[in-house]
């Protein structure tokens, strides 16, 4: 009875704060909607104008052409499609690179790969993909992270692995972020919301049918489509929450090296197991930002999730073209402004269409007695049959006489009326100049250089939505960052990575390694160090790899001029191995091997380890023993003959101090013979020959 009454006024203080927290989301709600509404109908519209068929005429403009004939004839989608394939062209990747502290660029390396293989794990570049064709469109898109078990069918694997794109449809209806944020990415935003719409029975097996209470439809819709689901919508809220928590340092007594840990995230036996260790454990009080995510209906909250992982609401907006005007944000895509254009041109070609149906051609007019009913079946299967003439009954006059006359007159087609011409070229003018796209056309008399110049031109329309996209993807990476601190942190855990090339790879978590010097460290360990991203937007039109291939056989066509052979190898395997092309896999093989060799590619763990085991596998070859013998005895040879130049150079050194010494007596003995032929005891002198060297 005391335990039942414990429990109760335990849940008591929880209903509570999920009341006060419900009520919190909702009135935020209320605040950030209404405001947005019009925005947001804007681009629903421009979506469904864009890609729905008839949508072109929603709206009071097809009212205006109610009853008449509709056609429309896209041509905003050309505009889309040139985006969508500059897009798809250039794939946008994230770097980590190392920020200071105790980061490195392996664990960098690590993460990259770790990125490429959760994206390929979860395709999560459709998600990607569908926020980014939303926001070319209407103008906003988004798509969010998950942390999702490694494998759900396995009961023996509790391990983690993030989910770096889950799909968010129609985000410009369903993604809500806190008004006062004022940043692209939302990185400062306290609250999110995401809208999601349950069918009934998807519904009923969640959360139960008595919860079935919708939250709040917050689109605004000036088209209703006639057959949609039965849908219950609800919210997943976010929000953030700063609270003063334990940080627990753990300092080495012999190295020094620190960890720091939350209180809440260690369980007791860690610090024990720590401290036994050696490890000295010092208690500080932090602020520290959670994320707490709670799942809402239209009536209470159905469940609260706790904290995500990671400090950052994981939710990544995506814009077309973004600003603010009156101090609220707004954001449009590509269709918005060529909207009205497209309407113009469409009700102009419609007009024309039916007055072409109702008048095609010039008609005759005759009179009734010429045309009796067998001749009017004639003349109406004239247009089908093809009638090599056409009769009409003769006209007789009061005395009998036939009168010979043709058609009493005629009904001229209709004429183009010029104001209606001046609108057409007008629509059709401003459609084009808009979504003009020259550079897809090949041109006679022009170089290449003249159309990859033009190609830049046409590329730089697609600019603003890449650069947007590549901020999207930027803050992708720095939520993942995040989350990775607390989903990867086992040590000892291996982790697939993947290649740019999409090869498999293998990293271990909080790994013990020896640098070039022998010092002990640790790599892979997120916990350590900052880290940062850096993702970049290449020229369209001509991938990197294309760009990469041009630039290398370039490089080899001036090294064979230059007549450095060993460059021009190394420039012609850089293009083989950048190059594309089916059944090219063996070659680049070929080409990554002869790389290998030359040391122009750096061989990886089981190329390195092929390497090894050949060279001591190799047998000893006779011939190539007796060159190398060869070499040693000229080698020897050469040595002795520097030796015996060494010696007739000091030989001949010596001669020559020899004969300096000589000449230096000669001189002396002069000066004494000239100075007795002074003092008159020598009557006659005659000097000594000069000794030449020899």
């Amino acid at each position: 009875m005391d335990s039942a009454h414990d429990t109760a006024l335990d849940a008591a203080p929880k209903t509570d704060k999920l009341v006060e927290v419900f009520d919190r989301a909702m009135r935020r709600f209320n605040d950030t909607v209404p405001c947005q509404l019009e925005m947001r109908q804007l681009s629903l519209m421009a979506r469904r104008f864009c890609d729905i068929p008839g949508a072109q005429w929603e709206g009071e403009w097809g009212e205006q052409w109610a009853n008449t004939i509709r056609v429309e004839v896209n041509k905003i989608s050309r505009g889309v499609e040139k985006i969508e394939t500059d897009y798809r062209e250039n794939r946008i990747v994230p770097d980590f690179r190392p920020g200071g502290g105790d980061s490195d660029q392996d664990t960098a390396d690590m993460l990259d790969g770790l990125h490429r293989a959760d994206s390929y794990k979860f395709k999560a570049q459709q998600a990607r993909d569908n926020a980014f064709f939303e926001a070319i469109r209407g103008g906003f898109g988004a798509y969010r992270l998950t942390n999702e078990l490694d494998d759900p069918y396995d009961k023996d694997n509790d391990y983690q692995r993030i989910n770096p794109g889950m799909t968010i449809v129609d985000a410009d209806q369903s993604v809500f972020f806190d008004l006062n944020s004022k940043l692209y990415d939302k990185s400062d935003a306290r609250f999110a919301y995401v809208v999601t719409a349950y069918s009934m029975d998807a519904f009923k097996d969640q959360f139960g049918e008595e919860s079935a209470t919708s939250w709040p439809d917050a689109t605004f819709r000036l088209q209703y489509d006639w057959f949609t689901p039965d849908m219950v919508r609800v919210a997943e809220y976010y929000e953030k929450e700063d609270k003063a928590e334990t940080l627990l340092v753990f300092t080495q007594t012999l190295t020094g090296i620190e960890e720091r840990l939350w209180l809440s995230d260690v369980e007791p036996e860690y610090i024990q197991e720590q401290q036994a260790k050696g490890w000295t454990v010092t208690r500080k009080r932090r602020k520290r930002c959670r994320v707490h995510k709670y799942v809402m209906s239209g009536a209470e909250i159905l469940k609260d999730c706790g904290y995500v992982a990671g400090e950052c609401i994981p939710i990544v907006p995506v814009y077309g073209k973004r600003y603010f005007i009156d101090n609220m944000e707004r954001w449009k895509g590509h269709v918005q402004d060529r909207m009205d254009a497209q309407r113009l041109y469409n009700s102009n070609v419609s007009k024309l269409a039916e007055t072409n149906a109702l008048a095609p051609r010039e008609m005759p007019i005759f009179l009734a007695e010429q045309m009796p009913p067998h001749l009017a079946e004639q003349w109406a299967a004239q247009n089908i049959e093809r009638h090599p003439y056409a009769l009409v009954d003769p006209v007789i006059d009061n005395d009998g006489n036939y009168v010979v006359t043709g058609p009493i007159g005629k009904i001229d087609p209709p004429q183009l009326a010029p104001v209606q011409a001046a609108l057409l070229q007008i629509a059709n003018q401003d459609l084009t100049e808009l979504d003009q796209d020259g550079a897809g056309e090949v041109r006679a008399n022009v170089s290449a250089e003249a159309m990859d110049i033009a190609a830049a031109r046409v590329d730089a329309k697609s600019g603003v939505f890449l650069d947007n996209m590549r901020q999207s993807v930027e803050r992708e990476a720095e939520i993942y960052l995040s989350m990775a601190r607390d989903v990867y942190f086992e040590p000892g855990r291996k982790v697939e990575t993947m290649t740019e090339d999409g090869d498999d790879g293998e990293a271990i978590l909080q790994e013990m390694i020896a640098d070039k010097t022998g010092t002990i460290r640790i790599r892979n360990d997120l916990q350590r160090g900052k880290y940062k991203v850096v993702a970049s937007v290449t020229e369209a039109t001509a991938t990197r790899r294309d760009k990469t291939v041009k630039s290398s056989l370039a490089m080899a066509e001036i090294a064979l001029q230059a007549q450095d052979i060993e460059f021009a190898q190394a420039a012609y395997i850089t293009a083989v191995m950048n190059s594309d092309g089916e059944g090219i896999d063996q070659l680049q093989a070929f080409a990554r091997r002869k790389g290998i060799a030359i040391g122009l590619v750096e061989p990886n763990e089981e190329e390195q380890a092929a390497i090894d085991e050949a060279a001591a596998n190799e047998q000893p070859d006779p011939t190539a023993d007796a060159v190398a013998a060869q070499a040693v005895a000229l080698q020897a040879q050469a040595a002795k003959d520097v030796a015996m130049a060494a010696n007739y150079e000091a030989q001949t050194g010596l001669n020559e101090a020899r004969i300096a010494e000589t000449e230096a007596k000669t001189i002396e003995t002069l000066a004494g013979a000239r100075k007795l032929a002074t003092e008159g005891e020598m009557a006659q002198f005659r000097p000594l020959p000069r000794l030449e060297p020899r």
